[in-house]
């Protein structure tokens, strides 16, 4: 399977060809991410700005590992926004993020299933 937005071959140069470490950076990230969304959910729904800049961030971190360029920026935009106290706009910028990450864990999925 060619992967569209995690780079398998990079994330394992990094994680030093280590298939077993890989496997466990993917489930960690897999188990954390559904929580993290729903907080940033509710702070987006509440217009939390700096609940939103403390999540996204928390995620942009998270996400990098994986070389996912497009969900790193939508992140990076969710937290700039928090961070500047924007709340118009949010809910789209969440979207997209969502959308990111649904790609992002997809390909996870499937890294980590044919690891």
């Amino acid at each position: 399977m060619i992967c569209s937005v995690v780079d398998k071959k990079a994330l394992l140069d990094t994680l030093d060809n280590d298939a077993q470490l890989l496997k466990e950076v993917i489930n960690l990230f897999l188990s954390d991410c559904p929580e993290k969304m729903a907080e940033l959910r509710t702070a987006v729904g509440a217009h939390n700005s700096n609940q939103i800049a403390i999540v996204s961030h928390a995620l942009r971190g998270s996400v990098s590992t994986f070389g996912a360029k497009d969900a790193v920026e939508a992140a990076q935009n969710l937290e700039s926004m928090g961070r500047q106290g924007k709340v118009e706009g949010v809910e789209e910028a969440f979207s997209a993020l969502e959308r990111e990450i649904s790609l992002v864990t997809s390909d996870l999925d499937q890294i980590a299933k044919d690891a």
